[in-house]
């Protein structure tokens, strides 16, 4: 049963702490790499008994029951609301996006089963019992538009329109916060959408070829117009003039100090990957520093669900890792786990 708002803050931070000390974030992390099986993975983070299973079939189920679990997790915290504040509820949206993608995809090849999706029910935006019509499924919501199965030629541009209408929820709900964490998780996630255009930007380029306005052309912005000056596609918009291996171009931007190192004298490019790895670090680290900093907001939740999401990337790295015969060391650098101060 739901509380009234106060009682309700005060039970989900307390609840959110103590689940985090208990999780697999922060120097705990390194725990997940010491497991040398699948078998011992899946001991350590689950009571049920281990699957008697194929490894590559228990590999697999054991990233759906840690999905599971943290949806799971989640969702039972949001529910000690009456009414979750918007962007507590954007944040599980980005499930059923990626969802409708899998859900067009397997139409379009003529599947006759629905493909796997995460259930994040009450909260879902797509009508999964009534597959497999997908106008039905997204009737009367904020991914009606989304009603035909689409063509091959056409999912490129359908799996964009949706990123950008996610992006969109996202940075819409957590502008409409109005406790006194708002300024930082605007910051928080700003900086996050953006350094995911600069991602996406470089990736475009190195991988695909594409300059200028074709690139612009695929980066999300928080309206419509791809204005320069957009608070989310600015930064990507910034380097799209910058040459991929002058380092020059590089070393005074506000993070470069996330870039690949670079040495007097030896050809440099810059690498999405590494920057990729080095700011979900930062990212994360930010997340553990904000939790405790608005106790009794929507901060803290948001801080668990960043946390907790990374937890599960590291997971299936693991898992991954386990089923491939990687060394644990590899792996651990893979997943970029280090020391961090614990929450």
């Amino acid at each position: 049963m739901a509380m009234d708002k106060s009682a309700a803050d005060a039970f989900v931070y307390a609840k959110a702490g103590g689940m985090l000390a208990k999780s697999f974030v922060g120097k705990r992390a390194a725990q997940l790499f010491s497991a040398r099986s699948l078998q011992e993975l899946w001991s350590l983070l689950f009571t049920e008994d281990v699957p008697v299973v194929p490894e590559t079939l228990l590999a697999k189920a054991l990233e759906t029951q840690a999905q599971t679990a943290f949806l799971g997790d989640y969702k039972s915290l949001i529910a000690n609301y009456d009414n979750p504040a918007p962007v507590l509820i954007a944040l599980l949206h980005s499930f059923d996006y990626d969802n409708i993608k899998e859900i067009g995809a397997s139409l379009c090849f003529g599947e006759k089963e629905l493909p796997p999706v995460a259930d994040i029910s009450p909260y879902n935006l797509i009508a999964y019992k009534k597959w497999p019509d997908i106008a039905a499924m997204t009737e009367n919501g904020s991914l009606s538009w989304y009603n035909a199965v689409p063509q091959i030629s056409d999912q490129q541009q359908n799996d964009y329109r949706l990123d950008c209408q996610y992006v969109r929820e996202l940075w819409t709900a957590c502008n409409g916060v109005s406790s006194a964490c708002r300024e930082s998780l605007l910051a928080l996630l700003r900086e996050k959408i953006r350094m995911d255009n600069v991602l996406w930007a470089l990736r475009l380029r190195i991988y695909y070829g594409m300059e200028g306005d074709l690139v612009k052309a695929n980066l999300a912005f928080a309206s419509d117009g791809m204005r320069n000056d957009d608070p989310l596609a600015s930064e990507a918009i910034q380097t799209l003039g910058w040459e991929l291996d002058n380092y020059d171009h590089w070393k005074h931007w506000k993070f470069a100090a996330l870039l690949n190192p670079h040495e007097e004298s030896v050809v440099w490019t810059v690498d999405p990957r590494w920057l990729a790895d080095a700011y979900k670090r930062r990212y994360v680290e930010k997340a553990y520093r904000l939790f405790h900093r608005f106790p009794f907001t929507e901060c803290p939740l948001v801080c668990w669900y960043i946390l907790k999401q990374n937890e599960l990337d590291m997971i299936r790295t693991a898992s991954e890792s386990l089923r491939l015969h990687v060394p644990a060391s590899q792996a651990m650098q893979t997943a970029g786990v280090r020391e961090v101060h614990n929450v």
